[in-house]
Order: structure tokens, then sequence, then C-alpha cells
């Protein structure tokens, strides 16, 4: 897509070495951050079904889920810390909310936050309207797959995992 570009802030590489050693024999998470550039940007719908083809994923259209920054953030903190398909902890829970964290603080705000909905977790997923989000849209041929988009004026990123059974 024309509005998408290279990310090439420092930090990222750091961090996806800090998430890499973290989760140490588990599978590895995606991150992925582009940059926006454009006088006249696409919807934020349209610019995460960009970021998703361009990371090999299915699109999700109007079926992306809004989601409150602290809900993105027990979200990740989450996929961070532990398996999709298996309650098995592969990180503690602090160190997991401050990698999940470093993550959400690449983005300015105003931010917006989208998940493809709730596929595992001890709490409850709820969107903008306060409604709880049950089940979840694949992205993936994976049995399991979850994660946050962040978008705002500068750039889109995406903390996402997949997993089998």
């Amino acid at each position: 897509m024309s509005y998408l570009f290279p990310d090439t802030d420092p930090s990222l590489p750091t961090l996806l070495d800090a998430l890499d050693a973290a989760r140490g024999e588990s599978y590895p998470l995606l991150l992925s951050m582009r940059r926006l550039r454009g006088d006249m940007l696409p919807t934020a719908t349209e610019i995460l079904d960009a970021l998703a083809r361009e990371e090999g994923y299915q699109p999700l259209g109007a079926n992306w889920i809004e989601v409150p920054r602290r809900i993105a953030l027990k979200i990740l903190t989450h996929l961070i810390a532990s398996e999709l398909a298996y309650p098995t902890e592969v990180v503690t829970t602090e160190q997991a909310t401050d990698l999940a964290t470093q993550f959400l603080t690449l983005f300015n705000p105003p931010a917006r936050y989208f998940t493809n909905g709730a596929c595992s977790g001890p709490f409850a997923v709820y969107d903008l309207a306060g409604e709880e989000v049950l089940g979840w849209r694949s992205l993936s041929a994976a049995p399991f797959d979850n994660g946050v988009i962040v978008v705002n004026a500068e750039r889109v990123g995406m903390l996402w995992a997949e997993d089998a059974p």
C-alpha cells in the first residue's frame, strides 16, 4: 500500500529480541510496524487490513473489534505470558506486562486498539461500548491466533501469535 512504509525505529529490534528471549522455547510472536504517510489516509480498518495482508494474514474488514487501551494491555500481557492453546505460563505476568507496555508506548495518543476477539485467557474482553467479546475470527490458518493491532496518526503495528493445539 502506498501509505505503509518501513518503520526504522531502533527500539523495534530491541523489543523483538526481548520478546524472543523471554518466550524462549515457545512459539515466536510477530511484531510488525509500519509508518503511515500520505495526505489522505484511509480508514483505520483499511490500514489494519493492509498491514494484515502484508504479513500474510486474512483481513477482517468490519470484523475488527476496537477495544480500550486497558483491554489491549490485558490481551497482550496474556499473549506474551502464556500459550494460546494451553494455560502454560511461559513468561511471568510482571515481565509480560512490561513487554506489552513497551509495545503500547510506541504509539503516541490518540491511538486506537483492535483485536480479532477473545481467543483465550483468564479475563473477559470488552469492546469500546462495554460489550463482552465472545469468540474470535482467525486471521491465519492456525487453529488459534490472537493479538492486538494499534494505529495512530504516525504508525500502525501488530503484536500477534499463532498457536496450534
